[in-house]
């Protein structure tokens, strides 16, 4: 039988035009999402952050970022490709890591286009049984970005030495909301602060602190924008001492309070 009950839509497609559009914090502030997500450039370049690790993009590059990965997102305005959103469903057979693909297989290309294609206007239509082929095309997804891995065309290899920065950004994504400290998160890793902040200044071009208060500031945004919630609640969400505290860390790392970046006008 096919699907009656209409249920919250975990698949999409965007232009990066139109993510763009929502605003450059949204995108270039390391955030995180629950769904995974695939990157297409087809034109353009920037730079790309994942789990701690800054990366040049140019056309015809592929990134696959897992969901609750977390990611920064430069994108200037000449680049154009599209973003596609999937659900963290294990059956789909999607990577659990990070993927920098640069496509150079013509053939490649175009498939990847019709499949974000196809996927697109599925969504768009909305015909009976369309999640069951949303899947379907999920699953030529993850079929595509198995045949191009082994290919082996110029997939970005990890540093050894930036392990430490995917795990410093991994346990980040999973506390940052706790209070802890550059200390606390180099004792959990068995290494010094001076020589974690090293790696991540290596790996990303920003030293660990940096790279926890931009994590806890997105998200701070994020509630300000999204929610109702009282800044002392988020305050105290995000592991602050005060709603003082907070009020000033916000202040010094955007140049405005909470509360007027909460204002009408920010949100319009």
């Amino acid at each position: 039988m096919f699907e009656t009950t209409r249920r919250p839509l975990v698949h999409s497609v965007l232009s990066l035009g139109k993510l763009r559009m929502q605003g450059a914090w949204k995108l270039e502030l390391l955030h995180s999402s629950p769904r995974n997500r695939l990157y297409w450039i087809t034109r353009g370049q920037g730079r790309i952050t994942v789990n701690g690790i800054t990366r040049g993009y140019g056309p015809n590059t592929a990134i696959f970022v897992p969901a609750r990965a977390q990611l920064a997102l430069e994108l200037p305005a000449q680049t154009q490709g599209l973003e596609l959103g999937l659900p963290p469903d294990d059956s789909l057979g999607l990577p659990e890591g990070a993927l920098h693909l640069r496509v150079s297989n013509i053939e490649a290309q175009g498939s990847l286009t019709s499949h974000l294609e196809k996927i697109e206007r599925e969504i768009a239509a909305q015909a009976p049984a369309m999640e069951r082929a949303l899947t379907a095309y999920s699953l030529l997804i993850s079929v595509w970005i198995a045949r191009e891995l082994t290919r082996q065309e110029g997939s970005v290899l990890r540093e050894k030495s930036h392990r430490l920065a995917e795990l410093f950004a991994e346990r980040m994504e999973a506390q940052f909301r706790t209070g802890r400290g550059v200390a606390d998160y180099a004792a959990q890793l068995q290494v010094t602060p001076t020589h974690l902040s090293r790696v991540c200044r290596e790996a990303s071009g920003r030293p660990a602190h940096a790279l926890l208060v931009e994590r806890i500031m997105s998200e701070a945004r994020r509630l300000l924008m999204s929610t109702d919630m009282p800044a002392r609640e988020i305050a105290e969400h995000l592991g602050f001492s005060s709603a003082a505290y907070f009020t000033r860390a916000f202040s010094q790392a955007t140049g405005q309070t909470p509360s007027d970046f909460r204002s009408p006008a920010r949100r319009a």
